[in-house]
């Protein structure tokens, strides 16, 4: 992903061209590389192309070139996606790979696995107070929880406390033998991640265990904090799936029936802390002045028609949420597609980031706390507005 206008990409350009050519003449690798142009008309593409010794995207399929920039994430270019045969992504993180990687010796760049970054032990405090290591052995068989977090956070510092007793609870609740929760410090000095932890009623990797925790964070694309996700029990050989990458509304809500937390796409935007809105396609219902039966009916709308749309091509890669109170992360969406003022009657919007920033508005006095009425709307959403 690349465009002639970019300065970076006219920098990075030469160099892949330069790795290109090589791996092709070493034949190690059975490779292509395709370019997708992010150019603003046909003649710089074409001029652009001139310098690339390999395939591209034809200019003139412009839906596909936005659909494709909208799967691989092309937020920022260059951007450079290296997939598998089958198609599926090995890394999106080639850009950085070529640069560090100059002569190719690492290519296909596959990241580590869960295995390779994991520490073999993790800090614990016994029932005594006294901390203990704790062979990561002994957890090979349960769910774990990575909280990403440091003392220097405000976000973090606030929800710290709630995690703890959560996890108090949870041990009584769900059992300690299902789970552990463990901390991955963004701590500046071992003097704040000592305070930090004494905040804390959970186990620890050990503040020296920096690769690690870089590991993790780049694996997990750890891109703000607090960041709270669940994994798997252990493989044989020692690798974790992720089952959710953002767990803190369960932990909010006090509900642990659902309990290894699979992610679902619908729920409340302020627990969700909107992480989800520049990657995806998302569906809000506002009813900020909603009273409470109003407003449940705004949930129970919402999720109806995530329910509904479930494997409808129309919903794919869609989050579902309900905002319902003024302030927070609500307050910020209506500030960008202008529209602050809160009325008395749910609101429907259809958020698309990924595509230029676009938005939609449910009109023709359809109602917002309707289920059938949210599916029309997403399969057809009308107008498309600009932020």
């Amino acid at each position: 992903f690349s465009a002639h206008w970019c300065p970076p990409c006219r920098r990075f350009t030469p160099a892949l061209a330069k790795l290109y050519t090589k791996l092709q003449a070493e034949g190690k690798h059975d490779l292509e590389c395709v370019f997708v142009s992010l150019d603003n008309d046909e003649s710089q593409f074409d001029e652009y192309l001139g310098e690339m010794p390999w395939l591209a995207v034809p200019y003139a399929l412009n839906d596909e070139r936005r659909d494709i920039a909208q799967k691989y994430k092309a937020r920022g270019i260059p951007h450079l996606v290296v997939c598998d045969a089958d198609g599926s992504i090995i890394t999106e993180d080639g850009t950085e790979a070529v640069q560090l990687d100059e002569d190719g010796a690492k290519f296909p760049w596959r990241p580590p696995s869960f295995s390779d970054v994991w520490p073999s032990s993790f800090l614990k405090v016994n029932d005594a107070g006294e901390e203990v290591t704790v062979p990561s052995s002994e957890i090979k068989d349960k769910h774990i929880m990575l909280y990403f977090s440091a003392h220097w956070c405000p976000p973090c510092r606030r929800f710290t406390p709630i995690l703890s007793a959560a996890y108090t609870e949870m041990r009584k609740k769900v059992g300690s033998d299902k789970f552990e929760l463990i901390f991955v410090s963004s701590d500046r000095d071992q003097s704040q991640y000592d305070e930090y932890r004494g905040e804390m009623s959970f186990p620890a990797l050990a503040f020296a265990d920096r690769e690690a925790k870089n590991g993790l964070a780049k694996r997990f694309d750890v891109q703000g904090i607090p960041k709270l996700i669940m994994l798997s029990p252990a493989d044989d050989e020692g690798n974790r799936t992720l089952v959710n990458d953002n767990v803190r509304g369960f932990i909010e809500s006090g509900d642990f029936s659902e309990f290894p937390f699979p992610k679902r796409n619908y729920g409340d935007l302020e627990e969700s802390g909107g992480e989800t809105i520049n990657d995806e396609r998302c569906l809000i219902v506002f009813h900020e002045n909603g009273d409470d039966d109003e407003q449940d009916e705004a949930k129970e709308a919402v999720k109806g028609a995530a329910e509904a749309l479930k494997g409808d091509k129309a919903s794919e890669e869609t989050n579902f949420y309900w905002s319902l109170q003024a302030g927070g992360v609500g307050t910020k969406v209506r500030e960008v597609i202008k529209m602050s003022g809160v009325g008395d009657d749910a609101l429907a919007v259809l958020l698309d980031v990924p595509d230029g920033g676009g938005f939609y508005v449910m009109e023709g006095g359809k109602d917002a706390t309707e289920a059938d009425h949210l599916v029309e709307f997403v399969r057809n959403p009308g107008t498309r507005k600009q932020m």
